[in-house]
């Protein structure tokens, strides 16, 4: 299915896949150098929450912007929609703590730029412009959190492309978490939807990653000492998650 919010991956070249950044340009930027943007077979993929810092260093607004540059000028940048971003597109409030984050981002963008406005509306633009999912010829499932139990389907899963940002389908892909939201049969029955063999996800913090089932959930950046992304090489068929297990690469 040929769909811009959902990104299908051929089975050739290499793909990254780097989880929650929430404003931490260093991390940010150490990803960014293991990238070759000029390899059009050379694919990366973040899966969402750019933005949104815990602490007083917050870089959210030094990455949007770069990110929202290498998505117009590269096809193969692929920077998935996460629930922080998702927050301001439908003015929902994020909070951490007793801090609310969507109003804070939008207190950085007046310290930074002088004013509000046009710059939040530009970024929540972008971020109506972020793809949801990539899937890879070779049996990978990538999006920000999830599965939604409510994908039983391939018309069930279809339906979260009606532009509808409000979608308790989508909802499920950007705000659910394992056990609680989900289980690994779930996992198992939403990956037979669609057809792949294994599921990668951000979202949740974990140290460096943890195995759920036919899922990995990855933490590459926030909340951990300990981070891992993906570095896959698109040619091999990832049939079982001991294939998947060999991409699995340390952030040192």
């Amino acid at each position: 299915m040929f769909n811009e919010k959902f990104i299908q991956l051929p089975s050739k070249g290499r793909l990254l896949v780097v989880t929650d950044l929430h404003g931490n340009l260093e991390d940010y930027e150490k990803y960014m150098d293991l990238w070759d943007c000029d390899d059009p077979d050379f694919h990366m993929v973040f899966v969402g929450d750019f933005i949104h810092a815990v602490s007083e260093d917050d870089g959210s607004i030094e990455i949007i912007e770069d990110v929202i540059e290498k998505f117009k000028k590269y096809p193969n940048f692929h920077p998935l929609l996460g629930n922080h971003e998702w927050s301001h597109i439908v003015e929902s409030p994020v909070f951490k703590g007793f801090n609310n984050q969507t109003l804070d981002f939008e207190n950085l963008i007046v310290e930074k730029k002088g004013s509000l406005e046009p710059y939040l509306s530009d970024y929540v633009e972008f971020f109506k412009s972020m793809p949801f999912f990539v899937q890879t010829e070779n049996g990978l499932f990538i999006s920000h959190t999830g599965p939604s139990r409510l994908i039983n389907s391939t018309g069930a899963f279809n339906k979260i492309f009606d532009n509808d940002y409000n979608n308790k389908r989508l909802y499920g892909f950007l705000w659910n978490r394992y056990d609680n939201d989900y289980s690994v049969e779930d996992v198992d029955r939403f990956l037979k939807v669609v057809g792949s063999n294994c599921m990668v996800v951000g979202h949740t913090v974990v140290d460096s990653y943890f195995i759920y089932g036919n899922q990995i959930i990855l933490s590459s950046s926030f909340g951990t000492m300990d981070k891992a992304y993906l570095d896959v090489d698109l040619s091999v068929p990832i049939d079982n998650m001991d294939v998947l297990m060999n991409f699995i690469e340390e952030m040192r």
